[in-house]
C-alpha cells in the first residue's frame, strides 16, 4: 500500500506553495489528500472528482470509516484560491475536523 501511495504522488503534478513555516506531522500518512491541480480540478484517491460530488464521498467515508476526521488539502500553487475554499466548505459539510492545508518550506 506505501508503494502505492507513491505512485499516486509522482503521477500528480502539484507545485505546493512554499512557507518557511511549514511543519510535517506524522498524523499526514493517515490523512485522506485532496489534490487541485493547477486547472482547478479535485483528485481524490487518484481519481477526478467534480465538487458537487466531494461533501456525500467525504460523508460516505466518514460513516463507513469511524476512525476517518483528517484531510490534506495540496493544491498546485497556481490553482484559484477558490477552488480550496470549495473542498474546505466540502470537508465541513461532512463533518471532518482536521483540515489542513499543504506547503513545503523552501530549498536552502
Amino acid at each position: 500500500m506505501f508503494a502505492t501511495e507513491l505512485a499516486v504522488f509522482d503521477a500528480i503534478d502539484v507545485a505546493v506553495p512554499v512557507t518557511e513555516f511549514s511543519e510535517t506531522s506524522s498524523t499526514q500518512r493517515q490523512a485522506l489528500i485532496i489534490f487541485i491541480t493547477k486547472d482547478n480540478q479535485y483528485l481524490v484517491d487518484g481519481e477526478k472528482m467534480p465538487i458537487s460530488s466531494l461533501p456525500e464521498w467525504l460523508s460516505q467515508k466518514k460513516q463507513s470509516e469511524p476512525t476517518f476526521n483528517s484531510v490534506i488539502v495540496r493544491g498546485d500553487l497556481n490553482s484559484s484560491l477558490q477552488a480550496t475554499v470549495d473542498v474546505l466548505g466540502a470537508c465541513r459539510m461532512a463533518g471532518i475536523e482536521k483540515v489542513k492545508i499543504e506547503t513545503e518550506k523552501p530549498s536552502t
